[in-house]
């Protein structure tokens, strides 16, 4: 169950549908769904949102920018510094390739 007030919004006026669904199968968690009546992604299964940005990801990706999650906490991962036997943190230098 999610804390934050999150909204899922889809501009259905730029998705271009049955042709994409990058965001539907990029879903861990299969929270979208293409909808045949409606002929267009809908919410199917909110709750099981882990709020992973996958799906948005997915979407951008592709171009088209038609699907945003609003509300999230976005974390931007930094990777640790390594540290040396001890103890010591050092640049990491990529191998020279010859």
């Amino acid at each position: 169950m999610l804390d934050q007030e999150i909204k899922i919004i889809i501009d259905h006026k730029r998705c271009i549908g049955a042709r994409c669904l990058a965001c539907v199968d990029s879903c861990p968690r299969e929270v979208l769904d293409w909808d045949k009546e409606q002929k267009k992604v809908v919410v199917v299964n909110f709750q099981e949102c882990l709020v992973c940005f996958a799906c948005e990801e997915a979407c951008r990706e592709d171009g088209n920018n038609c699907y945003k999650i609003e509300g999230a906490i976005r974390k931007e991962f930094q990777p640790a510094p390594r540290t040396d036997m001890w103890g010591g943190a050092r640049e990491v230098v990529p191998p020279i390739s010859v």
